[in-house]
């Protein structure tokens, strides 16, 4: 049993990069595209921190659950972390990301060419940091912190509208495992996931991966891209 946890329009947007980095690595900026949602059909259901575990292998995520009644492409979704302290990081669906009605979207660091088999999408350079061209003449190292900020708010953005939030606390994600929201049965609601400490849909899942869907790679993974495990 995951182990509870107490304390967690429609205008058309030009999208362009969130830091500035080497000419060799900035993307083509997107078009003026934005998924059509209302407040609340995409909700926060999973986040995935550091990880206490020098051996971890899946990294940090953000999962994105469709709740509304149709299908939506995420393709210009913002994500937007701003810290208690005014720092902000912004990040970009750059690619097309079909979600269907009831479905989980994964999103995380990585190389958006040749992502994690588990995640829907990769950032690539549009997180600060990695090293895209390594002094050995190796592959590049695409940063990995995506969920760098001690205490943050998490928003989805869809043409300038805000679509959800999260806040989440100092301590609030695990070393080990995911903070999850709601389960199959009681699935994630932007009703009751507005911040970690009120317990309302949050938990912490530390459970090994279900040996039904199973993941390669070490550590705890929680349940990237399937309902959760909250009680």
């Amino acid at each position: 049993m995951p182990s509870s946890t107490p304390a967690l329009g429609r205008a058309s947007r030009a999208l362009g990069l969130a830091a500035l980095l080497p000419l060799a690595c900035v993307r083509e900026p997107l078009p003026e595209i934005c998924p059509v949602v209302e407040e609340g059909d995409l909700v926060i259901s999973e986040l995935r921190g550091v990880s206490a575990n020098a051996s971890d292998t899946f990294g940090q995520y953000i999962e994105v659950y469709n709740a509304g009644d149709h299908s939506v492409d995420l393709q210009g979704m913002v994500i937007r972390l701003r810290s208690s302290g005014g720092d902000e990081l912004e990040v970009f669906v750059r690619e097309s990301v079909p979600l269907a009605a009831g479905g989980y979207a994964v999103l995380g660091p990585g190389d958006p060419d040749d992502p994690p088999t588990w995640m829907d999408y990769a950032l690539g350079w549009d997180i600060s940091g990695g090293d895209p061209a390594p002094e050995d003449g190796g592959d590049p190292v695409f940063p990995k912190d995506l969920l760098r900020y001690d205490a943050a708010f998490i928003e989805l953005e869809a043409c300038e509208d805000l679509i959800d939030s999260v806040y989440y606390a100092a301590d609030d994600l695990p070393a080990d495992g995911t903070l999850a929201c709601g389960n199959a049965e009681a699935p994630p609601s932007a009703a009751s996931n507005d911040a970690v400490e009120d317990g309302a849909c949050w938990c912490v899942d530390d459970l090994e991966a279900d040996p039904d869907y199973p993941l390669f790679g070490l550590g705890l993974p929680g349940t990237p891209g399937r309902a959760n495990r909250c009680e």
